[in-house]
């Protein structure tokens, strides 16, 4: 991974690259990522491994990531009683999800956690933003 291109390779059980970048700037319900990210994408890894070059692409994927205005997750009550919800990770989930399952458990079992405070659903509204996207690795 390397935050100066933006980018990501690591490999699968079945020997393929997985490569990865960021996220569109701009919102669309098109379901797909643009052209445009793809390229910036392979720019960013054949800057770090040139050798890639000579890879082939077996496929690729561009979808829907839950991403947040402040880009940081919802782990929160809701209005409506006891119904949670803890969304909004975009593509940096997998490194923080334990800690948040021992809130988000918290949260549910007492109504309360320390951990999950500032991350209510509320701080949209009263404009309280998480600003720490840079605790994701690479610059959204």
């Amino acid at each position: 991974m390397s935050n100066a291109v933006h980018g990501y390779v690591s490999q699968s059980d079945k020997g393929d690259l997985v490569i990865g970048a960021g996220i569109d700037g701009y919102n669309s319900y098109a379901q797909r990522g643009s052209a445009k990210i793809v390229e910036h994408c392979a720019a960013a890894i054949l800057e770090l491994f040139p050798i890639f070059s000579r890879v082939r692409m077996n496929r690729q994927w561009g979808g829907i990531v839950d991403v947040t205005g402040d880009r940081s997750p919802i782990i929160s009550k809701t209005p409506v009683g006891n119904v949670f919800v803890n969304c909004g990770w975009g593509t940096g989930g997998f490194k923080s999800i334990p800690g948040s399952g021992w809130g988000m458990a918290e949260l549910m079992a007492t109504g309360h956690s320390p951990l999950t405070e500032a991350f209510t659903i509320d701080r949209f509204k009263e404009g309280q933003f998480i600003v720490e996207s840079v605790a994701a690795g690479v610059a959204h």
